[in-house]
């Protein structure tokens, strides 16, 4: 179980100065086994901002860090415990880390990585006056499995899943970034937090794991389509989540992807879920959402950017996926 004897699976120090207050508050972080790890905030001599950990059952955890350093500084983490594997999210400035035994990684903003940490060791190099924010989930091998089974044999279980030194970074989607949005925002404390986290932090890896099983084409087989077809179904989607907010039409979606019109809409609904025109409004959505969310736009100002000239009709479309108006949407946040 990954909560079980969290003092020695963890070190994590300073290898040029052993008083480091930074290591010494990480430590303590992942020390504490409690639901909820109070909040630490850094130093005010080392720098600013904070560093928390929430426990969600004994084989899964959250981290969320969003801290800047006074000073260019270097932690070494060592990891002694069962496997498991783990999802980190960039969401500022970029973060720079070497394996031991080989391996140099870089992640920028809006990239994410996945990695399986078993026993070993990794130094990480954090820069002055640079903004590192992120979200990491950990968890056993056992829940990985568990979403893995239901794929099927031979659907192409990501690479994560086999090979025991493997590090793969990709950037993340919008609706990724939606989810993050939300474990940053969870207003509800106690149990109610617990539970509302887990079920996110379980989201997160289905909704991710689903990407890259799509994204590598190990989606199955759709009857009538090839696998030149599948191939132009996304690269089709693709062209959609780059032109959202004025997309092509049918028929021009069905040039530029190589398909007709019935293979373009019958095969993007079987493959993705939705219909074509439903899954424009779906990324719309998610994309306002964050606008106003991250970024405090106007309803109007986030109506314009994902395509929508009459606020109206934005406020229909949004009230018919979230259930409240944007307006009200924008006042809980």
């Amino acid at each position: 179980m990954m909560a079980e004897n969290t003092e020695t699976r963890y070190r994590i120090f300073n290898p040029e100065d052993k008083d480091c207050p930074v290591g010494s508050l990480l430590n303590s972080v992942y020390k504490n086994d409690a639901f909820r790890s109070q909040r630490r905030q850094i130093p005010e001599e080392a720098g600013k901002g904070y560093c928390r950990r929430y426990i969600l059952n004994p084989s899964m955890e959250i981290s969320i860090s969003d801290m800047t350093f006074n000073e260019d500084l270097t932690l070494r983490e060592e990891i002694s415990f069962p496997a498991h594997y783990g999802l980190a999210f960039c969401l500022e400035d970029p973060l720079y880390w070497r394996l031991d035994g080989g391996g140099e990684y870089e992640i920028g903003p809006g990239e994410s990585y996945v990695f399986n940490g078993l026993r070993g060791s990794s130094m990480c190099t954090y820069y002055a006056g640079k903004r590192f924010s992120g979200i990491s989930l950990q968890c056993g091998a056992g829940v990985l499995a568990a979403l893995t089974e239901s794929a099927g044999e031979g659907s192409g279980q990501p690479a994560w899943g086999k090979d025991e030194s493997c590090v793969s970074a990709k950037r993340f989607s919008p609706g990724i970034r939606l989810i993050l949005a939300d474990i940053l925002r969870c207003r509800y404390r106690g149990d109610i937090e617990r539970i509302y986290l887990e079920g996110k932090a379980l989201e997160l890896l289905a909704v991710y794991l689903d990407e890259m099983l799509l994204e590598n084409g190990n989606s199955g087989a759709l009857p009538g389509f090839s696998k030149a077809d599948i191939a132009a179904l996304h690269h089709a989607r693709s062209i959609l989540d780059g032109a959202i907010d004025a997309p092509p039409t049918i028929r021009g979606l069905a040039r530029l992807s190589g398909l007709n019109e019935y293979k373009l809409k019958a095969g993007f609904r079987e493959l993705f879920g939705l219909p074509v025109y439903a899954y424009i409004i779906n990324k719309r959505m998610e994309s306002a959402r964050l606008l106003m969310g991250e970024r405090g736009m106007s309803v109007a100002e986030a109506a314009l950017s994902v395509g929508y000239s009459s606020t109206n009709h934005f406020t229909e479309k949004f009230k018919a996926k979230y259930g409240v108006k944007p307006s009200e949407y924008r006042k809980l946040r």
